[in-house]
């Protein structure tokens, strides 16, 4: 066998003499890699033997062979420079190699803004390597230590580290306990732990079911987990779960991306940031507090301290959030990732349940329909206001927020997490980007360089499910389409065009939005779009099919009725909404709506009011948005966890029309609403029928009902006139003191 090994070593060594510098180095690679591992060196059990044997004869060529296996390295070193808000950082590089990663890092957070960078790492011949790097750089604050990660200890004037990475590392350590016991030992009170590993885990490992930081791709099949240890082990790289369980168990996670290497086998590989799980003793009081609006905690004179005020009552609203952080402090574990994030939005929802199987890993709505301007008429929102309101897109959030003198709280629901993914991206981009690129992200709806905004500077700002989502979803807005070209809803945008191409009118269409008069607008509506769009034809084989009106419009069964029996037909009730429009105003000026569906993009004076310069400069101040809380769940299950009689506001949109008429659901929701609720507090909703069944539940529950707004023929009520009617209903009364919150929920 040896005889063999020399024979293949000979020719090899012949065949690189004519060969290239990047065939011979893949060659030397694939030596040390796959065949030199058989062979009796490699069963030396001193851990710098064997590392040494494995890396000596590729040293040299470690860096040009790696790149396109050990993927993820920028991104780590890009999200651990975003994170990294402090001053003269002490950095300290577990398993640095060659000093590759420290060498990119000055290409994110210049070498020259550290305090100190240790490189540690036990192969004398990477270390040598990484001397040499540095040398040439000269960059005297970079330290090269060939020891063992477990052994290592900071010179006496270093106290902690503030930022320890390890990329590729994690997986060869056979001690890899020890170490990660040693990093939270040397880690700063506000440091960060930055990892990229190989992994092969299932949902079913440890950390897996305490809902640490995100189960997005987390999931290896059977398969590819047996396949890819074995295949690594002849390497010395080991892909058991206990060392991501371990890590996840031992710090806080405040991101964590699973990926996969699509070059290479679809290799699973995952990038991840923690930090000391007890950093904060009182965090889950704080996040509770800002959850629940319960008193507990609050603002001293505007000042970010905090002051208490104990109550009874406080003590029985609990956020679903803190309920997980009790458990997971009696078990030791860290808490939910929700509770390490810088910002405050996103409250912890429960990502494993059932309920948000649904939707499939997307958004209905890229854009949201409701009028917001219509809205402020209706409601005259005030400074001293809590608005409970459904996320849809985050357009219409952002658009009261924006506002002149907006409200101080304002609570989002929506059950699809992807709907709340949405909003957050745009929430972070206001606090991490300049004018340009959002209106470049959501105005145009695209941003070539979109996928290093994300990492570089959106990300400090997202959750780890966020982050996740968008990391997964990069094209989104750098694709051709676009933004405004995802989500559910995008099929009836899609199917409209089709239409107007197979009528031979695209054309015209695209003229209805560069009309300058409304007799203009008229006359290309009437002659030309509207015969394609509002005919028999496209009624019976698109208007009429269930799955359409639910996939693509966003029309569930029940208001689908409604539609039917308050219009008779569905083309009728299309008709009654786009007609009246055509004469209310210009959409090329004042319906950027229409306009979106039509190009595919908002132009600088027809668009979203958050979208504005004035409403940036606005949104863009410090602790502009921190009024803002986002829930991913049922409105009922939301407001049953607020104080009762802090809400001011509810907007629900056409939520009840969704609800089955046996009324069990609205009762419900209508009661938890009414516990959340002031007297004198409004809920506005809107509705496809005219008269919709529920307001007589409404004041059934203790409210009076007032239509704001009814559509009549040939009138249009707001810029979109989707809705039949828009309703208030106002608190007049609590309803039975006696019963509990969760009697008026069940």
């Amino acid at each position: 066998m040896y005889a063999t090994l020399a024979v293949v070593a000979g020719l090899l060594g012949l065949a690189m003499m004519l060969l290239n510098t990047y065939t011979k180095s893949i060659l030397i690679f694939a030596w040390n890699c796959f065949l030199k591992p058989i062979s009796k060196n490699s069963d030396a059990r001193d851990q710098q033997a064997a590392l040494e044997s494995f890396y000596q004869g590729q040293a040299s060529i470690y860096d040009i062979t790696r790149s396109k296996l050990l993927q993820g390295r920028e991104t780590m070193l890009q999200l651990s420079a975003s994170h990294i808000s402090f001053p003269q950082p002490v950095w300290v590089d577990i398993g640095g190699g060659t000093g590759w990663n420290i060498e990119r890092m000055d290409e994110y957070k210049k070498i020259s803004e550290f305090k100190a960078i240790y490189l540690i790492d036990l192969s004398p011949s990477l270390c040598k390597i990484a001397r040499e790097r540095f040398a040439a750089k000269k960059w005297s604050n970079v330290h090269v230590v060939c020891a063992d990660a477990t052994s290592f200890s900071l010179p006496e004037n270093i106290k902690a580290a503030d930022l320890i990475t390890m990329s590729y590392s994690l997986s060869m350590i056979p001690m890899f306990y020890a170490v990660i016991d040693r990093l939270e030992k040397i880690l700063s009170n506000n440091g960060i732990v930055a990892v990229v590993d190989f992994y092969a885990q299932s949902t079913a490992t440890l950390c897996g079911r305490t809902n640490l930081g995100g189960e997005l791709l987390r999931h290896v099949n059977w398969f590819s987990r047996t396949f890819w240890r074995l295949w690594f082990e002849f390497d010395r790289v080991y892909l058991d779960s206990s060392r991501r369980d371990y890590l996840e168990y031992q710090f806080g996670t405040i991101k964590s991306v699973n990926s996969r290497n699509n070059l290479l086998g679809r290799i699973p590989y995952y990038i991840w940031l923690g930090c000391l799980k007890r950093r904060d003793s009182e965090l889950a009081r704080k996040i509770n507090a800002l959850a629940t609006e319960s008193p507990y905690l609050l603002p001293v004179n505007g000042s970010p301290e905090m002051h208490v005020i104990d109550s009874e009552e406080d003590l029985t609203v609990r956020s679903k959030g803190y309920e997980a952080a009790v458990i997971n402090l009696q078990r030791n574990f860290p808490l939910p990732s929700f509770f390490y994030q810088s910002e405050i939005w996103r409250i912890f929802y429960d990502e494993r349940h059932p309920k948000y199987n649904q939707f499939a890993g997307q958004y209905i709505y890229a854009f949201t329909w409701e009028d917001p301007r219509e809205d402020d008429k209706i409601l005259k929102f005030k400074p001293t206001d809590t608005v409970l309101a459904i996320t849809s897109a985050g357009d219409n959030i952002l658009a009261y927020a924006s506002m002149p003198n907006p409200p101080h709280r304002i609570h989002c629901v929506d059950l699809n997490p992807c709907q709340n993914h949405l909003l957050e991206l745009k929430l972070a981009a206001f606090l991490a980007l300049d004018y340009a690129d959002i209106w470049k992200l959501f105005g145009e709806g695209r941003h070539p360089d979109f996928a290093n905004l994300l990492v570089s500077k959106l990300a400090p700002k997202l959750s780890s499910h966020a982050l996740q989502y968008w990391m997964r979803n990069k094209s989104t807005f750098t694709s051709k389409k676009g933004l405004y070209d995802t989500g559910s809803t995008r099929w009836a945008i899609r199917i409209a065009k089709w239409v107007f191409w197979l009528a031979g009118c695209t054309e015209d269409v695209k003229k209805l939005c560069k009309a300058t008069s409304i007799t203009e607008q008229k006359m290309i509506w009437t002659e030309r779009i509207r015969p394609a769009m509002i005919n028999p034809w496209v009624a019976s084989i698109i208007l009429r099919n269930p799955l359409f009106l639910w996939k693509a419009l966003g029309v569930p069964q029940h208001q689908a009725e409604m539609i039917s029996s308050s219009s008779g037909d569905f083309l009728t009730y299309i008709t009654d909404t786009l007609d009246p429009l055509i004469e209310r105003s210009l959409i090329a000026e004042d319906n950027y709506f229409y306009l979106l569906c039509i190009q595919g993009f908002y132009t600088s004076n027809n668009c979203p009011s958050y979208l504005k310069k004035d409403s940036y400069t606005r949104l863009a101040k410090p602790g502009a948005l921190d009024g803002i809380r986002i829930h991913t769940d049922e409105i009922v299950d939301v407001v049953a966890r607020i104080r009762k009689h802090t809400v001011t506001i509810a907007i629900v949109m056409d939520h009840m029309d969704w609800f089955d008429q046996d009324g069990v659901e609205a009762t419900k929701e209508i009661r938890s609403l009414n516990h959340a609720l002031k007297v004198g507090g409004r809920v506005l909703f809107r509705s496809a029928s005219k008269h919709p069944w529920y307001t007589s539940v409404y004041e059934a529950e203790g409210f009076k009902c007032k239509a704001a707004q009814v559509r009549e023929k040939n009138k249009s009520i707001d810029r979109t006139n989707m809705y039949a009617s828009t309703w208030v209903a106002t608190k007049i009364r609590d309803l039975d003191e006696n019963l509990s919150v969760d009697q008026l929920v069940l």
